[in-house]
């Protein structure tokens, strides 16, 4: 008996020390080049470039990085960029409803991408589904704010 629960414990710790070390080993040049992005104010001129999108999904301009930090980077990181920006660029409610409409579903695309990959997941499939799931929502709640107003 003594023998199969130390079994069982010897595979679930390392187990869960490969799969942290996976996770690390994505996770942590993401945010390197998430860093270096920001620092070189890239995320800037691309949102300055995608006016159309911030158009098309009802927020401003100035919405649209920390909507892009959400995607690429999470949940977390995206909505500390959020209220960042909110305080920065003086962002209206519904553009933080429509940003955060929009990241919840699709958070961290990159991160969890590889890490359906690794483990057998289609990445493609998932990011599809996701993105119907973020783009639906978004509009149909920026439909409503409009038909509110």
């Amino acid at each position: 008996m003594v023998d199969w629960v130390l079994t069982v414990l010897k595979q679930s710790v390392f187990g869960s020390l490969g799969i942290i070390k996976s996770l690390v080993m994505v996770i942590i040049p993401i945010m390197i080049v998430l860093q270096i992005m920001t620092d070189y104010k890239w995320l800037e001129k691309l949102s300055t470039r995608t006016k159309w999108l911030t158009d098309f999904l009802g927020i401003s301009k100035d919405a649209l990085i920390p909507l892009l930090i959400g995607v690429f980077a999470g949940v977390t990181y995206g909505a500390g960029a959020i209220f960042f920006a909110r305080e920065k660029y003086e962002l209206s409610k519904n553009d933080i409803f429509l940003a955060m409409c929009f990241v919840i579903p699709m958070h961290a695309i990159v991160e969890t991408s590889i890490i359906y990959w690794i483990i057998g997941v289609n990445p493609a499939g998932s990011l599809a589904c996701r993105f119907c799931v973020a783009l639906t929502g978004t509009l149909l709640f920026k439909w409503r704010i409009r038909k509110k107003s």
